[in-house]
């Protein structure tokens, strides 16, 4: 399985996929420090800067993973939508997606969209494309981190796979309906309930925010992996894919 990787960060999704067999044959990342991660750690991987110039051939790709940026999205910004400038880019990742026509897709993004209509247009779009699709909310504390990082997860599959998918809007609703307690995490959560997960983690102190000075590149750094999606994370909606691509 051929993997594109857009919006690549510092790699996240291609560690995950590294890890379960898919080969990661492209990143798409603008970011400098970014391309100077991936460089590093993944030095055969060709990396092209700016996804408003990728194109991409049909079946070029088996699987298209992004996360497109999340500031127009996140409740923490203005709120602008998806329509607004940075999180607008998701219109380039679908333009890719509509080119490569890939048997899978996942977009990945914060809670915020579910608030902000981001999702639904998301949706909207894949379904346009003809794809049929599971919505989760994934948090890094399900697989073991310090903190809860909430994210949406999408993991869209061709409709040839699986027989001819409904009308967009009928699909919409149907998986909206999977995340309307956005206060809960659908999937793998462990334990009793929110309280008993969440409360150990209050009294620790971050372990990268809590350095001191004197780190090279700092800021570099700390952005870097806050805008990362955690691999372990990502591994669960590629296991997804692979589920799917073992019945075809």
């Amino acid at each position: 399985m051929k993997h594109l990787d857009l919006f690549a960060g510092i790699g996240g999704f291609t560690l995950a996929a590294q890890s379960l067999g898919i080969e990661t044959v492209q990143f798409v990342e603008i970011n400098s420090y970014c391309c100077h991660v991936l460089r590093k750690n993944f030095p055969t991987i060709p990396i092209h800067r700016d996804i408003r110039t990728f194109h991409a051939k049909p079946n070029q790709f088996d699987l298209i993973t992004g996360g497109s940026p999340c500031q127009d999205l996140s409740l923490a910004g203005k709120r602008t939508g998806i329509a607004g400038s940075r999180s607008g880019l998701w219109f380039e990742m679908l333009r890719i997606i509509e080119a490569a026509k890939p048997r899978f897709v996942i977009w990945e993004n914060v809670k915020g969209a579910f608030y902000t209509g981001g999702l639904a247009e998301v949706l909207q779009g894949l379904c346009q494309l003809g794809y049929r699709f599971d919505v989760e909310i994934l948090s890094a504390a399900a697989v073991g981190a310090p903190h809860l990082r909430e994210r949406i997860f999408v993991a869209a599959y061709a409709s040839s796979l699986c027989g001819q998918a409904p009308p967009w809007s009928n699909q919409v609703r149907s998986q909206i309906a999977a995340v309307t307690d956005p206060n809960g995490i659908a999937g793998i959560r462990s334990g009793a309930g929110n309280q008993t997960i969440l409360a150990p983690w209050r009294s620790l102190k971050p372990p990268i925010c809590g350095v001191a000075h004197g780190l090279s590149r700092r800021l570099d750094r700390l952005a870097a992996i806050g805008n990362a999606v955690v691999p372990a994370v990502a591994a669960i909606a590629l296991q997804r894919v692979l589920y799917l691509e073992n019945l075809r």
